[in-house]
């Protein structure tokens, strides 16, 4: 009988530790992305296992698809977005005739940079803009259209 009380608390912290290593190896972590306009686009759960530094391998790096929109007549894109310095501002369709230009705006409102373009392709630096999120407008004739855009 006097065996049994010495052997106890070893017993107890055996049994405590095997539930304790279960509950941590079940732990899972979900991360999600968004789409421009805030909607939930994926969902992926990140098993930690026994190694946390595990979560930061899984980062998924993928690009998130271009932001298109209709602009009268043309098709205008953008990507890549979020971006951490080129973005690209694709114009398709339409007639050369009209007058376009690219704004970019920080999120109070203040223009930051204007540039007149035609259609194709057209780069915009923002390397030198701070992180945080800026307002892109395309300006065809009398018509505009805004997007959000997001400076890693």
């Amino acid at each position: 009988m006097k065996h049994l009380y010495k052997t106890t608390p070893y017993l107890l912290l055996l049994v405590f530790l095997l539930v304790f290593s279960i509950q941590v190896k079940g732990q899972n972590i979900v991360s999600y992305a968004y789409d421009n306009a805030g909607n939930r686009i994926s969902r992926k759960v990140v098993d930690l296992g026994s190694n946390p530094t595990h979560a930061k391998k899984t980062v998924d790096d993928t690009p998130a698809p271009p932001v298109e929109d209709q602009l009268g007549e043309r098709k205008i894109t953008i990507y890549p977005n979020p971006t951490k310095g080129a973005l690209a501002v694709g114009i398709t369709g339409g007639s050369d005739k009209d007058d376009i230009r690219i704004m970019v705006m920080s999120s109070q409102g203040i223009q930051l940079q204007t540039m007149k373009t035609a259609i194709g392709t057209t780069r915009i630096d923002m390397k030198a803009y701070p992180s945080g999120w800026y307002i892109l407008k395309v300006q065809a004739g009398d018509k505009a259209t805004e997007f959000k855009i997001i400076k890693q």
